[in-house]
């Protein structure tokens, strides 16, 4: 019987989950957008990155669960594991009772904070979401204790398989109350009866395979000086991607109206997709880069592992990228139509500058295993500041281009110049061969983006499926092109060997 690697295994159902969320979004949003119409799409947008304001109270300890119990794994040591995850828990209850706290003082705030840029009958609509998604987000606290203690265990299979069913069950329920006429409302409570469900998956799958058990005495209390002192920092990072990614839409909101903050979040779309192509890679090695810092590897390892699967992360992000500059603007048109063309420029500048971090995520990975994310924090807190002081005074001269333009510029200062410099001088990461490797395989992606942007310069796309003609052409040569130019002998195994096992299996049958 052959053995199953669950590392490549959840790599390669993590990119299954990718790819559907890509597909699924192209069928569905359009559906959707034409149901809700731009405000209520707006206002449940809006709903949705005030509530960000809500998951930051995890004070960053999902990561501290996957630190501790990756520690005590690489000892063997499963008395500690359960004594530890009981304390999170317990940790995590607390933090959900005052999610809920936080909740019902949004509810209140949400007429004076929103009466200038919304209607009396869409800030009603805002404060029902408000309530079912605070109650959501409660009950995700619980079940993240539970999801943390899965990809600890390297339970890539199970979670890939979860993110699968959800990524194609979410949009058909949403569907289903959108056509009932329920509104953004029915979607909101899809998403709360859904996060119960995956509560109790968790639960059962923790107790049954992973052995867990919730211990009630004897807990490690004597740690939680230090898992505090850990998750401070990551609490911190945590609410700076808020501050960077919902409070643009909140200060749209409150400023401008419903309708902009659909666009801006449609742009937003697909800066999270962008993100995800990088991420769905740089997550699975969490876990084993913990287990690095356990034994203590040498620097040499850590360079490797960045270099070897930057590259990896490159490839996949730079053709997303350059594809989305020679398309998007043709995409939007026949995906959400021309009223939200602006999201084209807003997508452009978001996700830009992101290139840089999602590219170097294990070198963030192991900042936080080596407990030296402090120095990123506290840059990334004073830079966020900075950008929303940005975007409050741009938004009533440029509007939504200039809230856009501000995050783009503290993105680019923030990963590309200070965090390079401290990946480099603190962590000793040899940033030098790594972006010399980088800049070695970016002469086709850029070749590839003029190119194409000179050619759909003067040959215009008519129908959607003339579209998806160019935009298959265009990977497959990108695919092809890298293959025999840039891509080195690992790289080509991961190309060679799924196609093999393919042809082997329709040969043989096994």
């Amino acid at each position: 019987m052959m053995k199953v690697n669950p590392l490549k295994t959840g790599a390669i159902l993590s990119y299954i989950s990718m790819i559907i969320g890509f597909v699924i979004p192209i069928i569905y949003t359009p559906i959707m957008l034409g149901i809700l119409g731009q405000n209520e799409y707006g206002i449940y947008s809006l709903a949705n990155s005030v509530i960000s304001y809500l998951t930051i109270l995890n004070l960053g300890m999902g990561q501290a669960i996957i630190r501790y119990i990756s520690y005590y794994r690489a000892k063997d040591d499963y008395e500690n594991i359960n004594r530890i995850l009981s304390l999170f828990l317990i940790i995590f209850m607390i933090l959900a009772l005052v999610v809920l706290f936080g909740g019902l003082i949004l509810f209140i705030g949400t007429p004076f904070w929103f009466n200038k840029g919304l209607t009396i009958s869409e800030i009603s609509t805002l404060r029902i979401l408000i309530l079912i998604m605070t109650l959501s987000t409660s009950i995700t606290f619980i079940s993240s204790v539970f999801s943390a203690a899965c990809t600890s265990f390297e339970k890539y299979i199970f979670r890939r398989k979860l993110e699968i069913i959800g990524t194609l069950l979410a949009p058909i329920l949403n569907l289903v109350v959108l056509f009932l006429g329920y509104k953004s409302i029915g979607m909101a409570l899809v998403g709360l009866m859904y996060n119960i469900f995956l509560m109790f998956i968790y639960i059962y799958y923790s107790y049954k395979k992973l052995k867990i058990r919730i211990l009630h005495k004897n807990l490690p209390l004597d740690r939680l000086k230090e898992i505090f002192s850990f998750s401070i920092y990551v609490f911190i990072s945590s609410l700076v991607d808020m501050l960077y990614w919902s409070t643009d839409k909140v200060l749209i909101g409150s400023m401008i109206g419903s309708a902009a903050v659909a666009v801006y979040n449609v742009g937003g779309t697909f800066s999270t997709m962008f993100q995800n192509l990088s991420n769905s890679i740089g997550n699975v090695f969490g876990p084993r880069v913990n287990r690095l810092v356990a034994i203590e590897s040498s620097k040499d390892v850590y360079n490797e592992l960045l270099i070897r699967i930057g590259r990896i992360q490159f490839f996949i992000i730079a053709l997303a990228f350059t594809g989305y500059v020679v398309f998007g603007r043709v995409f939007i048109h026949f995906w959400a139509g021309d009223t939200y063309q602006e999201a084209y420029v807003i997508a452009l500048l978001t996700m830009g500058p992101l290139i840089i971090p999602l590219i170097q995520n294990i070198a963030l990975t192991t900042a936080v295993a080596k407990n030296k994310h402090r120095f990123r924090a506290i840059i990334y807190f004073i830079i966020a500041i900075a950008n929303i002081v940005g975007t409050y005074l741009t938004i009533p001269t440029y509007g939504i281009i200039g809230a856009a333009t501000c995050t783009c510029i503290a993105f680019i200062i923030g990963h590309g110049f200070v965090m390079n410099i401290y990946y480099y001088k603190v962590l000793q990461f040899d940033i030098i061969s790594f972006w010399k490797n980088i800049i070695r395989i970016s002469f086709i992606p850029i070749l590839m983006m003029i190119i194409g942007l000179i050619i759909f310069r003067y040959y215009i796309i008519q129908t959607f499926w003339e579209f998806g003609l160019c935009v298959i052409g265009y990977t497959l040569l990108y695919i092809i092109l890298n293959y025999f130019i840039n891509f080195n002998g690992y790289e080509k195994n991961l190309i060679k060997e799924p196609i093999q096992k393919i042809l082997r299996w329709c040969k043989y049958g096994r």
